[in-house]
């Protein structure tokens, strides 16, 4: 039997004295700690106050953490997702005001990107309340958002970049758990002191795992809840589901928008 290579490490022998330590010692799994829903208020009055306190060129970078953090928590995602929302889409719906025919606003958030198991770039719609029963405004934080944007002369490409103009995951998340820690340090009932905010919050899992316990919380029906989160089984329909465009995606979820957005209504 030969090998590519002379490291012990890389051995068979070592893969598996490995997996025998493994199945006798276990390993330790963290998980990230859910935001809960009095944080995401007091995160969304910080940013708030911030943004009426900047200059222009400064309120872009508010205004962007700002509609992040709501869209994360309201539609379930996580962090990585975030980085499919599309400008373009966002600007297309964004010019009219969305209303359902029982007189609900909401607001349609795309994320356009290769999805995992299909072929080609697609469109995947989210639709979101304006804002939600507990007062967390939507709405506004996209239009200053899309304001900056257009100050910028931005209109196509990822939504959320840095202020460098780079697609930096790790931007986003230090300045948010700064946000956090800032929190801690002004309203320990929040978050307790003993808790290490860098270590146990974490950009990946940090709104969706609080989202979904908060809706769990608030009696939000489990398949509401599952229907907010349908986009990750169409990962695993392995290319049967067609591509759209996005009108075409938009007329295809517009009869589901009333059910779609009880979710983020709830919350």
């Amino acid at each position: 039997m030969s090998f590519t290579n002379t490291c012990i490490t890389q051995s068979l022998w070592f893969e598996r004295f490995s997996k025998g330590c493994l199945s006798r010692m276990g390993q330790v799994v963290k998980q990230d700690r859910a935001i809960s829903l009095e944080v995401m208020h007091q995160l969304m009055e910080n940013l708030d106050a911030e943004w009426q306190g900047a200059l222009d060129r400064e309120r872009s970078a508010i205004a962007s953490l700002g509609v992040f953090c709501l869209i994360a928590f309201c539609g379930s995602f996580r962090g990585p997702e975030m980085f499919l929302v599309d400008l373009f889409g966002l600007l297309k719906y964004g010019k009219t005001d969305l209303r359902t025919s029982g007189g609900k606003d909401y607001v349609i958030v795309p994320l356009l990107g290769r999805f995992k198991y299909e072929l080609g770039e697609q469109y995947h719609l989210t639709p979101l309340i304006a804002v939600t029963s507990s007062g967390l405004n939507i709405r506004l934080w996209l239009k200053r958002f899309l304001e900056a944007c257009g100050r910028e002369g931005r209109c196509r490409g990822p939504a959320f970049v840095a202020p460098s103009g780079e697609h930096s995951y790790q931007w986003f998340e230090r300045e948010i758990l700064e946000c956090l820690r800032g929190i801690q340090q002004a309203h320990p009932e929040l978050i307790p002191e003993d808790v290490q905010v860098l270590d146990d919050f974490g950009l990946s899992r940090l709104f969706r795992r609080g989202a979904t316990s908060e809706a769990r919380a608030r009696g939000i029906d489990r398949d509401d809840v599952d229907l907010t989160n349908r986009w990750r089984t169409f990962e695993g329909a392995k290319g049967r589901r067609p591509r759209m465009a996005m009108r075409d995606h938009f007329s295809d979820i517009r009869l589901l928008i009333p059910a779609l957005i009880r979710f983020s209504e709830g919350l």
